[in-house]
């Protein structure tokens, strides 16, 4: 009793002690700052602000945060922001990693780099990211094998990772606990991890950082670009950093309007498709599931509609299974696999009961045809090849009817080439290798037409 009476005595000083010491806080805060920048090590380099002002509740805002490497290269650029601090750290002179509790970055550019375990640091700005322009390609492509691109991908992995490991960090968060709610709000990033980089336009995050827990994620952006380039994407899930040695993950991604030809996928595409896809397991090495869509897909030739199938991703393979799409009046099927390192990727197809007439109109050829389709492509569009088969049932081209139509093709940029082209009628057989199709025009060169001995009876010409 005696203690306790001892203890409520002393209360009303220790509240008073409080708030002299956060009205000091709301006062000097520039001089605090700069005391706390000097004394710690997490971030490493120079690092200045323009202004900052701070209440006796512990919010603090801050205009024009500028962080430099040791190289003078800027790391991170803060037009505006705020953070919320321990009341007790202050007051103690305690600064530890988790004296911030909330953080808010308004406008900032910041550049991360994510190694083999997904180890986050904070790196300069590439020459892409200060001009605002999507990355390119780094590395020719062309004159590497599949085998080579694979070596070189790991070997550079390997490189980066030992660099990382041995180097120096500009982020030090080692032995560190972190509890922080972080917000985002029209920033620009960009991310590097293994062979791939991304540019992200207004950014909008929400995240609940507690690396004793978990971490829950929310993100935002209208843009992006770089390795991928597209209109928006969306994250949304947790990180688990106590169930195992490696943090485990629960997110879902949705990447908007992707543009293919971005990925390396030939043919000059741009038709955009959308990507939904729940990754789980690991952070350094996560396994997905999802789908793919597209409203429409234009190949040489062929015009699909209502594109969807299924994605699983694992380790830079992206497997495409159960495709589906409407053809010209008919049903396509299809399956494949990419390779997001390599960019090599091959597509397998089946269609059924395409009309000739829709796909080629006023080109006078009247069938339901069928087809099977591959394409492959060995990293880059000048690489890519598109070749099958098709067989057709009763039909009509222009006056002359048959009753089957066969034949082999293979695409050439905007134009499709026939050869082995056979057609039925009745006793008679039809052959050419002088059919080919190009903007929807249909050149049906002469054919000859043999009897069953093979003699020619006649030449038939449109």
């Amino acid at each position: 009793m005696q203690k306790r009476k001892k203890f409520l005595f002393l209360l009303p000083a220790i509240v008073l002690l409080i708030f002299i010491a956060l009205e000091i806080l709301s006062h000097g805060a520039a001089e605090i700052f700069n005391r706390v920048i000097q004394n710690q090590d997490m971030l490493r380099g120079k690092i200045s602000v323009e202004t900052i002002k701070a209440n006796i509740f512990g919010e603090v805002e801050f205009t024009n945060f500028i962080w430099l490497d040791s190289g003078g290269e800027t790391i991170i650029e803060i037009p505006e922001g705020s953070f919320k601090v321990k009341i007790v750290d202050i007051v103690t002179k305690n600064f530890k990693a988790d004296t911030i509790q909330e953080l808010t970055l308004k406008n900032a550019n910041v550049s991360l780099n994510f190694d083999e375990n997904m180890q986050v640091d904070f790196i300069r700005h590439s020459g892409d990211f200060k001009k605002n322009e999507t990355a390119v390609e780094t590395i020719s492509r062309e004159n590497l094998t599949e085998a080579e691109l694979k070596k070189f991908g790991e070997m550079r992995r390997k490189f980066q990772q030992q660099k990382i490991e041995t180097g120096w960090k500009n982020f030090n968060l080692e032995g560190r606990k972190i509890k922080l709610n972080l917000k985002l709000e029209n920033c620009r990033a960009e991310i590097f991890y293994r062979e791939r980089h991304y540019l992200f336009g207004s950014v909008n995050l929400e995240t609940k950082i507690d690396t004793t827990k978990e971490m829950t994620l929310k993100v935002r952006t209208r843009s992006f670009g770089g390795t991928m380039i597209g209109k928006g994407m969306e994250v949304n899930g947790k990180i688990d950093f106590k169930s195992a040695e490696i943090p485990q993950c629960n997110l879902t991604f949705l990447f908007k309007e992707v543009d293919p030809s971005s990925l390396g996928i030939g043919m000059n595409i741009h038709d955009t498709m959308t990507l939904l896809a729940k990754f789980t397991g690991p952070v350094n090495q996560p396994v997905g599931d999802g789908k793919v869509t597209l409203a429409k897909l234009n190949i040489p030739g062929i015009s699909f509609e209502n594109v969807e199938g299924k994605i699983h991703y694992e380790d830079a393979d992206l497997i495409f299974t159960d495709v589906f799409a409407e053809v010209y009046g008919g049903n396509f099927s299809a399956h494949g696999d990419y390779n997001i390192d390599t960019r090599f990727y091959n597509i397998y197809g089946y269609g059924e009961k395409l009309k000739a007439a829709k796909a080629l109109p006023n080109q006078h050829l009247h069938c339901d045809v069928d087809l099977e389709i591959t394409i492959k492509c060995a990293g880059n569009a000048k690489k890519t090849t598109t070749f099958g088969q098709f067989y057709s049932g009763r039909g009509r081209y222009s006056i002359l009817y048959f009753d089957d139509f066969s034949g082999k093709f293979k695409t050439d940029h905007d134009s499709i080439n026939f050869y082995d082209v056979t057609i039925k009628i009745g006793d008679y057989k039809v052959s050419t290798d002088a059919l080919s199709i190009e903007d929807k025009k249909l050149t049906f060169a002469p054919i000859n037409i043999t009897n069953e001995n093979g003699q020619l009876v006649a030449t038939y010409t449109r």
